[in-house]
């Protein structure tokens, strides 16, 4: 069975900017029950360069972050390796990260994705908004779906994956 990561990032002191690390703390709940010992869990306020070691001897890492500019509730990207402006920063994008993986270990990264959540409100001390409450659900039974069909499926294609969110979206 393939080695699945799951990275669920924000800040869960900013509103909506916890529907990352909510949704990973969903997974790691259910783990026992389900019998996920193929799976790993991790939350992070923002994902930094030391990353790039979590991502070592996993065949698929799902990131999973808010975002205030999609329309939908929630919507999977496949990442890609690319240098960015936050390459230089303390906080990377999933992409950046792939490109640190790429320069550090000479091999290409696991078959990444993000799943961006819909967000609205992510003001300091301000519980989720509603809309946010409303995604986060929709966000969990996509990823309990897709960590269920990793215990059949040693690694999922594009295809798989994109049509397997649009059935939760």
């Amino acid at each position: 069975m393939a080695k699945l990561l799951i990275i669920g990032y924000g800040n869960p002191a900013r509103g909506d900017d916890a529907l990352g690390p909510l949704v990973a703390e969903h997974i790691e709940s259910l783990k026992s029950l389900r019998h996920w010992q193929h799976i790993d869990v991790l939350t992070a306020y923002q994902l930094q360069i030391e990353n790039v070691m979590d991502l070592v001897d996993y065949q698929t890492v799902l990131f999973i972050d808010a975002d205030s500019q999609i329309k939908s509730p929630y919507l999977l990207t496949r990442c890609q390796p690319e240098v960015g402006q936050s390459y230089t920063s303390h906080a990377l994008t999933p992409d950046a990260l792939l490109a640190v993986y790429q320069q550090v270990y000479k091999t290409a990264p696991p078959a990444c994705y993000l799943l961006k959540i819909a967000g609205h409100a992510f003001e300091l001390g301000q519980p989720l908004s509603s809309i946010a409450t409303e995604n986060l659900r929709l966000a969990k039974a996509f990823v309990e779906q897709f960590c269920q069909r990793s215990e059949q499926v040693v690694l999922f294609d594009d295809c798989e994956m994109m049509a397997l969110s649009t059935t939760y979206a």
